[in-house]
């Protein structure tokens, strides 16, 4: 089954997963340049790696992304597709 985005705009846990990555770059990035920390850049990206999904994981879908899901499924089942 191929998946098509019905619109060209991300969905919520897209943006939050997004956001979560460049908010733990841009604080990682703050803490080794103005605090001293030093954190390897491997570890960083580890973090990144974990923040990103566990975000998007946890967000709920917005109402407007269940109704088009929704909605897809009503048309297929209308068109008497498997």
């Amino acid at each position: 089954m191929m998946f098509r985005m019905s619109t060209m705009i991300p969905a919520r846990k897209v943006w939050a997963g997004g956001l979560a990555g460049v908010a733990a770059a841009v604080i990682a990035s703050l803490l080794r340049q103005y605090a001293d920390v030093d954190i390897p850049a491997d570890l960083i990206g580890y973090i990144i790696a974990g923040i990103v999904p566990s975000v998007a994981y946890l967000v709920p879908p917005a109402a407007r992304d269940v109704i088009v899901k929704a909605d897809e499924a009503a048309r297929q089942v209308g068109q008497g597709a498997p």
